[in-house]
């Protein structure tokens, strides 16, 4: 404890200043005044004995009831007489400082006005005039200072949601991997979302084919009521939606639910007490696998990049979704076979086959990106140069290139810019066994899963093809092909020394990179010429190729 000339009742004992003291020091009073910290001086007792210019104005712009001097206010009686947990702080930090039990005391405290967000930082510091005990008490405006940590603190927070987020997002879609159905696919997608502490709910729906409204396929922590409620919404309602939105769409929809503005599913979250939902689109190129809905009880979820994070979940669900459509109808013994038959004008197929009449068929096919495909075909009964010269005519055709011309017969391969009906119908897990075109017409024969939804298919083969017709549909039983029977077929067309030379390849790691073994030692071992070890090798490959590729095989 400081010791002092005070009495006990620690009152001053000396002269005390007041307003004329400082007028009688003009440059004591005009430095104060300068500052732009309002100012005040209490004594002992805590009555205020000088205030600066800054002090003043604060009090008159804020509509200070008394005098905006404040001169003999008791400023900790003002304190004990405030509100709230900060004013009593203030007022026994204070008095800490006037006791002599710290020097100086600092306290930041909010005090916002009717229009605007105000910070303040209090700071006490004591100080002796003639033997007499002061305080100089200094609010500084900290508002700037205080929006830019409160931003600052609100971006760490929002980038630590989304790089918790952007893990789950990674741990599901590795997950993706464990699942063999579709069923199982979207019902653990759904019940990891919502098992996070981000998210409410998440389900998972597509049209439904009879009334156009939605069918629920898969869900978490979702109530019957609502299950029952979102299917019963007619069409043109689910239409006016950000699901049906995201189903037509490419990106994620997110919507604020409100009760003024809610529409049909908002309103029914809304009941379940969520705030906000994301709706996703499940696609695969062209090919559309539903919509993944996903529920937060806050408005302020999904963030901008949260959607980008979602987007992607729904760009793998749709790989996903292919890719067991696509095992099923590899492993599938029956299959339902269906015929398209399609006058497009516009075809590059369609128009050789007319204008050159000729009978053409497409043997081959890779996706190159999501809108071209390299198409290889076969044109029988013309030649190369009106191959050329018909590939020049037509936009969508680039890079044509002859592969071979043997009498009336050409095969040649070039890109297609636009949507094929054959990648189509690979976009939609249906595998193409034969497509061929006559008097310009083409005609694709292909097959998809006993239970696949084939209106689904028609259906988009139709919006992109005016003149497709579906002219057959037949449930057949596929012929059981095992692994043996494939290794007996490969062996059947190797001879034996192109087998010997490919089995010794391998084992030697003529095939890795980079080679354990030259092609010069492996023929070593079989005393030949390096030439004649590449030309079995090559021979061979073909073959094995022939039989992996050929549409027929």
């Amino acid at each position: 404890m400081e010791h002092s000339t005070e009495n006990s009742a620690g009152s001053n004992t000396g002269t005390v200043p007041t307003a004329g003291t400082f007028e009688t020091h003009p440059f004591a009073q005009a430095t104060l005044d300068a500052l732009p910290t309002q100012v005040a001086i209490i004594n002992y007792d805590g009555d205020i004995v000088y205030t600066n210019r800054s002090w003043r104005e604060f009090a008159r712009d804020n509509d200070y009831p008394g005098p905006p001097e404040m001169m003999g206010e008791n400023y900790l009686s003002v304190c004990d007489g405030s509100s709230g947990a900060d004013a009593t702080d203030a007022a026994t930090g204070i008095r800490s400082v006037l006791d002599g039990d710290r020097d100086e005391f600092s306290l930041e405290y909010p005090c916002h006005g009717p229009d605007e967000r105000r910070w303040f930082t209090m700071r006490t510091i004591r100080f002796r005039h003639d033997g007499d005990r002061f305080a100089l008490v200094l609010h500084l405006n900290v508002t700037e200072r205080k929006l830019s940590e409160l931003a600052a603190q609100r971006h760490n927070t929002q980038l630590s949601t989304v790089n918790r987020i952007n893990v789950l997002i990674r741990e599901i879609i590795q997950s993706l991997l464990e699942v063999d159905t579709r069923d199982e696919l979207e019902t653990l997608v759904c019940e990891r979302l919502a098992e996070s502490e981000y998210y409410d709910s998440a389900w998972v729906a597509g049209r439904n084919t009879h009334h156009g409204g939605l069918e629920m396929r898969a869900h978490a922590n979702t109530t019957q009521s609502f299950r029952d409620s979102v299917e019963a919404i007619d069409a043109d309602d689910v239409d006016r939606t950000g699901v049906a939105t995201a189903l037509n769409g490419e990106r994620p929809e997110v919507v604020r639910a409100s009760h003024r503005t809610a529409g049909a599913i908002e309103s029914l979250a809304l009941e379940e007490g969520n705030q906000s939902y994301t709706a996703v689109p499940i696609r695969y190129r062209d090919a559309e696998y539903g919509v993944l809905v996903v529920h937060s009880t806050t408005q302020d979820a999904f963030s901008e990049w949260e959607r980008a994070a979602f987007e992607v979940l729904g760009e793998t669900l749709g790989h996903a979704s292919n890719a067991i459509e696509n095992r099923r109808l590899l492993f599938s013994d029956f299959v339902t076979e269906v015929e398209f038959a399609v006058s497009d004008p516009t075809s590059f197929l369609t128009q050789l086959s007319a204008r050159c009449n000729c009978d053409v068929e497409l043997t081959g096919f890779v996706p190159l990106t999501t809108d071209a495909v390299l198409q290889y075909v076969t044109a029988q009964g013309t030649d190369a140069a009106l191959v050329e010269v018909l590939a020049d005519e037509i936009e969508t055709v680039e890079n044509v290139s002859i592969i071979s011309e043997h009498d009336d017969s050409v095969r040649f391969e070039y890109a297609v810019s636009d949507t094929s009906l054959v990648a189509l119908l690979a976009e939609h897990g249906v595998n193409v066994r034969t497509a061929t075109a006559a008097n310009g017409e083409v005609r694709v024969v292909a097959e998809a899963v006993a239970d696949a939804d084939i209106r689904e298919v028609v259906e988009a083969v139709s919006a992109h093809f005016d003149s497709a017709e579906l002219v057959a549909k037949r449930e057949v039983e596929r012929e059981t092909r095992t692994i043996d029977d494939y290794w007996d077929e490969l062996t059947e067309r190797l001879t034996d020394r192109q087998l010997s030379m490919l089995q010794a390849a391998y084992h030697a790691g003529f095939f890795e990179w980079p080679r354990e073994s030259s092609g010069e030692e492996v023929a070593e071992s079989f005393d030949l010429s390096a030439a004649t070890f590449h030309e079995h090798t090559r021979v061979g490959l073909e073959k094995m190729l022939r039989l992996l590729f050929e549409r027929d095989a």
